[in-house]
């Protein structure tokens, strides 16, 4: 019983600071975790998630773009303008209209994972991944660049009508950071 009023009580203080601080896509300050890094949160219309406040948010480098970016966010400040410096760590959210449902979107644009890279392996499709209990394709492309290994990974999933894609990098290994990690089990979907 006592589990029961604990999770109750988790679940409608979340709610209340769910409703104060929703604003479509906009940025919240940072804020500090108990046993972790300072964080920094993307509220958009759909999800939410957080980066550490020693990252840069380079969404403004994704619109400029005009390739439907709706949050990036990396370890390292790249140009707009600058395709093939890369920085060790990113995520790229972007969010359009699609003929095809996540699988299949996911599917034809997994070859674009790696294209700025030296060298890249064809995409592979792997297990699906779950971010907040919800399922999405998934596709590790493998390769080089600037003399290291890179590891690039793809998820889609259907929203609202529309498909949000989330590509991620991690430079240096074949795997994806701890870092990369933290802001994916961050990720909230918002009802939309």
């Amino acid at each position: 019983m006592l589990i029961l009023l604990v999770l109750v009580f988790l679940a409608v203080t979340g709610g209340v600071v769910y409703l104060v601080s929703r604003d479509r896509g906009t940025q919240a300050g940072p804020t500090a975790t108990a046993d972790g890094p300072e964080l920094v949160t993307v509220e958009h219309e759909f999800f939410s998630f957080s980066y550490p406040a020693t990252w840069f948010d380079l969404h403004e480098s994704a619109e400029a773009a005009e390739t439907d970016g709706v949050a990036e966010v990396a370890d390292e400040d790249i140009a707009p303008d600058d395709l093939f410096n890369l920085a060790e760590n990113s995520v790229v959210v972007y969010m359009f209209d699609s003929d095809l449902h996540a699988v299949m979107t996911c599917r034809t644009q997994a070859t674009w994972t790696g294209f700025a890279w030296d060298e890249s392996e064809d995409p592979e499709e792997i297990d699906p991944i779950t971010l907040d209990g919800k399922e999405l394709a998934a596709h590790r492309t493998l390769g080089t660049h600037d003399g290291q290994d890179v590891v690039g990974e793809m998820y889609c999933a259907d929203v609202a009508g529309e498909v949000v894609q989330i590509v991620v990098e991690t430079h240096g290994a074949t795997e994806l950071s701890p870092e990369i990690q933290g802001i994916l089990d961050s990720w909230v979907w918002v009802e939309g």
